[in-house]
């Protein structure tokens, strides 16, 4: 399933889009859910659904595109964000928030299929895999890319999600294990950080957005290189 953002306050113009997105999933057969939103502030206000990819409208009411795409990377530096506008001019502003494509309207099909293609590819190799975790209050099955750390604590393990956190006993040696090692570095004797939710690196805390993470001096210099490692592959 791949959940979209469409920020578009034209109706017709979002209405391509869908329609684009309709032909795509039954062309390509894959399952696709989307949500549009008339404005910037209206899609960060709901940014606590997780979306896969959003197209941004520059041209918007109440906050334009380029605007919401800035507050975006403050919170998520990795979401797909695609500009889909008809001011060509604009098109150098969209690197500046790191969008991954800007097409330009009218969006063609042929276009949209293969920026779609790229996008599928890219959410495909930061991987779908899930985790059953035998939770203190049963059986759960995680997807990995929700997971933003691991923690242990007094012989616990914590898998801290965006749905939420998940307890049960166990080991952070065990836990390194089973995890994919291009995506999680160890950042300490207690914690597992996911590469794909590290917003910055400043003395020996590591940012995972408003959430801050202690970095171990000894671990510094090897997290330091898997991070960079993993954002010279995104």
């Amino acid at each position: 399933m791949i959940n979209v953002a469409i920020c578009e306050d034209r109706q017709e113009a979002a209405t391509i889009i869908v329609q684009h997105l309709s032909r795509y999933e039954k062309e390509r057969g894959v399952s696709l859910t989307y949500t549009v939103f008339e404005n910037g502030l209206f899609f960060l206000e709901n940014l606590k659904k997780q979306f896969d990819v959003v197209f941004m409208d520059i041209d918007m009411p109440i906050m334009n595109g380029l605007e919401a795409a800035k507050r975006l990377r403050e919170v998520d530096p990795y979401m797909p964000l695609v500009f889909i506008t008809d001011l060509k001019q604009f098109a150098i502003k969209g690197y500046e928030v790191e969008a991954v494509d800007f097409l330009v309207k009218p969006l063609t099909y042929s276009s949209f299929c293969t920026m779609m293609d790229r996008i599928q590819k890219r959410l495909l190799s930061n991987g779908n895999e899930s985790l059953l975790l035998q939770t203190v209050d049963g059986t759960v099955k995680v997807s990995l890319k929700n997971v933003k750390y691991v923690e242990v604590l007094s012989h616990y393990v914590y898998y801290h999600t965006i749905d939420g956190t998940f307890k049960f006993w166990g080991s952070l040696i065990e836990e390194e294990k089973r995890l994919p090692k291009d995506r999680f570095a160890k950042a300490g004797s207690a914690h597992l950080v996911n590469l794909a939710y590290v917003t910055k690196v400043k003395g020996n805390d590591i940012y995972l957005g408003n959430e801050i993470i202690p970095l171990s001096r000894s671990k510094k210099t090897t997290f330091l290189e898997e991070l960079l490692e993993y954002m010279n592959k995104i």
